[in-house]
């Protein structure tokens, strides 16, 4: 028996979504990737809180007082596992009262050359603050998995933190017994996701971002249904 055509799925559903919508699929094992309007600029939602975790464990905790750093981890914890937005602006203050230039060298660390957070220029050019890309969001997450940037306690930290998100309408939805770590991100008319699918053979890398006018729960069931058609794609055959 055939196997279905799951790449020829996703191409049809992704020219089929009724809005804006973009992917970046990898597979980290084999480098296989699947790219679909990977670097369109789309607003961020909530998946800028990665960039600003990466920030403040990178530049402002090791000079930190002891309860400060308490309140870090703990907001931290709060803006990744519930998307507590008053964490994320706390920890946005500390940034910009300690360590201003925090979030552009992570940027400039990275290579994010289209993405912005909290930026003027971002919202007098695209009409939001916070932009970025499929591609450029998918090396944010890719970096915090491989450990290299924050060190393997930073990064373990949110790596554990990623994958108790109380969110699992998105990427999350059809991976039956499997390890998911993810983002999601949500403003009215914007969905969007980015996260790996740990199966415990392959790891497969997932953001995507869709701009709709088509009322919900639209974005959210088409986010987990291309993110099962690209881990689907990019997985190796069970030998």
């Amino acid at each position: 028996m055939s196997q279905p055509d799951y790449p020829a799925q996703l191409t049809y559903m992704l020219n089929q979504f009724s809005g804006k919508n973009g992917l970046y699929a990898k597979n980290i094992k084999t480098s296989q990737t699947y790219q679909f309007n990977q670097d369109d600029i789309f607003p961020t939602a909530s998946t800028h809180k990665l960039l600003v975790a990466l920030a403040v464990y990178k530049y402002l905790y090791s000079d930190a007082l002891i309860e400060d750093k308490k309140r870090f981890d703990n907001n931290i914890k709060q803006m990744i596992a519930v998307s507590d937005n008053p964490a994320f602006y706390e920890l946005l203050k500390d940034i910009e009262h300690k360590k201003p230039d925090a979030l552009t060298r992570v940027l400039s660390d990275l290579n994010l050359v289209n993405t912005r957070i909290h930026s003027r220029e971002a919202f007098q050019k695209y009409g939001n603050q916070s932009v970025t890309t499929p591609y450029e969001m998918a090396v944010v997450f890719e970096t915090i998995y491989n450990e290299e940037y924050l060190g393997k306690e930073f990064s373990a930290i949110l790596k554990d933190e990623l994958s108790k998100t109380i969110f699992q309408q998105e990427i999350p939805r059809y991976m039956k017994n499997v390890k998911v770590l993810h983002k999601v991100g949500e403003l009215p008319g914007v969905q969007c996701d980015v996260g790996i699918i740990d199966d415990g053979h392959d790891l497969i890398l997932i953001s995507a971002y869709t701009i709709t006018k088509r009322p919900p729960p639209y974005a959210s069931n088409f986010i987990a249904d291309i993110s099962d058609k690209a881990y689907n794609s990019l997985r190796t055959p069970a030998k």
